[in-house]
């Protein structure tokens, strides 16, 4: 119970955040933050500039839901993940990202082993803005990203730490000012592909964020993420969640993003919570 009203403290944090915001001065003009944690935003890096993040996420589950959508219990599933991300404008509109995780696996309810750690899979990306109305406080952008089966597989010994096949990645993202308002939206569908595919037959991603840049180093946001998994047979992985978070521009080089994440719904998967933070660097 204690864990759960913690949790829940943490999704209304960005709400205190904000109501506390509206003091003297909150009218003042600021740069909006188009950064989320958990959605994607349509701004690409500048050209000839760079961003390094550094990111790390614990997540754990001692739930599941059945294909009916009925809550039950399960020995735990817990996951961390050290990353490293870089990402490098190309143009005006276009960047290209590499990203590769270190994770710590422990699943209690396997049959098999229990734990496994070492490299996840490697991640390389494009993103271009083809649109932008800065008139308008408007941008679309198409990302398209390859996921390599760099991590380890399944064995008798330990689990893996990989999807182990190919995936090909491509989403519609929008960003969106009002003022000190800011919205991301973005849907997504990923191709994999490879004779380890198995059953996997894709996976839709829709994600919506929104943010008020309090002050110029401070953005509570809120999110709403949803994935939808498609196999060949057996029944599907689908997940609701909520997210809360504060973006946080302490510096024109420097980032410090902290979040938590709540599935609220789903069907054959895992009742998750995830914490993360991440610290984004540019030169």
């Amino acid at each position: 119970m204690k864990r759960k009203s913690l949790f829940l403290g943490w999704l209304c944090l960005p709400l205190l955040v904000l109501v506390a915001g509206f003091g003297p001065g909150w009218a003042s003009e600021v740069s909006v933050e188009h950064r989320k944690l958990f959605t994607a935003d349509a701004t690409p890096v500048e050209p000839e500039k760079y961003e390094v993040e550094f990111a790390y996420r614990y997540a754990w589950a001692d739930k599941v839901w059945d294909g009916e959508g009925r809550s039950g219990d399960r020995r735990r599933r817990q996951e961390q993940a050290a990353g490293l991300t870089l990402v490098a404008g190309l143009l005006r509109d276009l960047d290209f990202s590499i990203a590769l995780d270190y994770l710590w696996i422990k699943d209690e309810e396997n049959l098999g082993p229990t734990k496994g750690n070492g490299l996840g899979d490697l991640g390389l990306g494009i993103r271009y803005r083809f649109l932008n109305r800065e008139d308008k406080k408007w941008e679309l952008a198409w990302i398209s990203a390859l996921t390599v089966p760099s991590g380890s597989r399944s064995d008798l010994n330990r689990l893996g730490t990989g999807q182990e096949y190919w995936s090909w990645v491509n989403a519609l993202v929008a960003t969106k000012d009002w003022g000190r308002l800011t919205a991301n939206g973005e849907i997504g569908y990923s191709f994999p592909f490879g004779d380890a595919r198995g059953r996997a037959r894709g996976s839709l991603s829709l994600n919506l964020a929104m943010g008020y840049q309090v002050w110029s180093w401070l953005q509570p946001e809120l999110e709403m993420n949803f994935s939808k998994d498609f196999v060949s047979e057996g029944e599907a992985a689908q997940v609701l969640a909520l997210a809360a978070g504060l973006v946080m521009p302490v510096h024109e080089r420097l980032q410090i993003h902290l979040g938590v994440q709540q599935g609220i719904w789903g069907r054959n998967a895992d009742q998750g919570k995830l914490i993360l933070l991440t610290v984004k660097t540019a030169f």
